[in-house]
């Protein structure tokens, strides 16, 4: 399991994890996303020989599409249920697929789950190259500048 360091100090209460399962009990799934964002305590948790969080553990789940499977981390089109729902319905609080496809590359943060229609909100879009602004709690901005789609 990788930890990606973010500012430390001053209380900054935020990990992000790779290499962590979660659970989806509840939907009678489970993923294994990109990246996890925790707060620290929860860390602790992850790191033990339990690599498979909870929905109520995580804060956020960011997800980088990768060709030919792109079409299971956006929002579905078909009813067909995807990541997008599969996060909503047992209520993560935020998600953030950050999508290479060249057609629509792009990052979208979506929250306030709507967990009886396993739905999002959108909170905000950006294009690759503009700031990601994430909104507290966790109040961080994320440069985009290096960000590619896939070729």
């Amino acid at each position: 399991m990788a930890v990606v360091g973010l500012p430390s100090g001053g209380g900054f209460p935020w990990q992000v994890v790779q290499h962590v399962g979660v659970d989806l009990t509840e939907i009678g799934d489970g993923y294994s996303p990109d990246l996890v964002v925790v707060t620290t305590e929860v860390d602790l948790l992850a790191r033990s020989e339990d690599r498979y969080l909870s929905p109520n553990k995580i804060s956020l789940v960011a997800e980088v599409t990768a060709y030919p499977s792109a079409h299971n981390d956006r929002r579905p089109v078909s009813g067909k249920p995807t990541k997008w729902s599969g996060y909503a319905r047992p209520g993560v609080p935020f998600y953030l697929p950050v999508d290479r496809d060249p057609r629509q590359p792009g990052i979208t943060l979506f929250g306030e789950p709507n967990r009886g229609k396993g739905t999002y909100e959108v909170l905000g879009e950006w294009k690759f190259g503009e700031t990601v602004r994430l909104p507290k709690p966790f109040d961080v901005e994320i440069g985009t500048d290096r960000w590619k789609p896939w070729e």
